[in-house]
């Protein structure tokens, strides 16, 4: 059937509008990494943990669709930078990010903690105590802390004795192996790897702190959707009132 010209100026006039809306409404792109019991990879291959179903019950509260995409977590925030990725989970806010992205309501809180081998002797009681030390510090690359614990760790002395973890898989093994020394990381997913790998005990030496978690949200998606983070945040306030917000907190005693 032939369209009439006028059918066919019509119809190409609409195409912009429901190709936006299309785009508008397509899956949002969110990553994860092996970092357990937060985020991992079930039986069937697809991601479990605690930020797995937190956020999804966010999205399903805010009508939004999430397309869970592994990747390393020191990738996550160029992905973000350049619009490979929507959203990142389990974000701290710092003022850097906010170049490239903005950040949700916090949905949970994250511990920081110094942690080392069971039993070892000369326990520090602060970070500046091991300032001097031959030790090594192990921390993952990309990961940002707290602002008190950034500040320490900036201290030059300090500085030159971290080391950069490549994924967050490693920081046990690399305590084990002797790599390092310490690690500094949430030690809900050291501790959860140890507990289920064969191997020496680890244990939490020092806390440096405890803070809120964010969705971190990528600038290039709020610029094609402007109502996107008050449609995240209003997600976030009604999936916090839902009985199987608690419900799945409960499934993760100590998180």
């Amino acid at each position: 059937m032939r369209l009439r010209r006028r059918d066919a100026c019509l119809l190409l006039l609409t195409l912009p509008d429901a190709m936006a809306w299309a785009d508008d409404r397509a899956p949002l792109r969110i990553g994860w990494s092996d970092y357990p019991p937060f985020q991992s990879k079930g039986a069937s291959g697809n991601p479990q943990g605690l930020d797995v179903e937190l956020l999804e019950l966010m999205a399903q509260a805010c009508g939004e669709h999430l397309q869970w995409s592994r990747r390393p977590w020191a990738r996550q925030v160029p992905d973000i930078a350049q619009g490979e990725l929507d959203l990142m989970s389990s974000a701290t806010h710092t003022p850097e990010r906010l170049a490239f992205g903005d950040f949700t309501l916090a949905y949970r809180n994250e511990r920081v903690a110094l942690m080392g081998l069971a039993g070892a002797a000369n326990r520090p009681r602060r970070l500046a105590d091991l300032k001097g030390r031959a030790v090594k510090i192990g921390m993952i690359r990309g990961v940002s802390f707290p602002l008190a614990v950034r500040r320490e760790l900036e201290d030059p002395e300090l500085a030159g004795q971290l080391v950069p973890l490549h994924a967050n898989d490693l920081t046990l093994s690399a305590l084990r192996g002797r790599r390092v020394d310490y690690v500094i990381d949430d030690p809900a997913t050291l501790l959860y790897r140890a507990a289920r790998e064969p191997g020496e005990a680890v244990e939490v030496v020092l806390e440096l702190a405890v803070s809120p978690v964010h969705v971190y949200v990528s600038r290039r998606t709020l610029e094609r959707r402007p109502d996107l983070m008050q449609r995240l945040n209003l997600g976030l306030q009604r999936a916090r009132q839902q009985p199987e917000w608690n419900r799945v907190l409960a499934r993760y005693p100590g998180y």
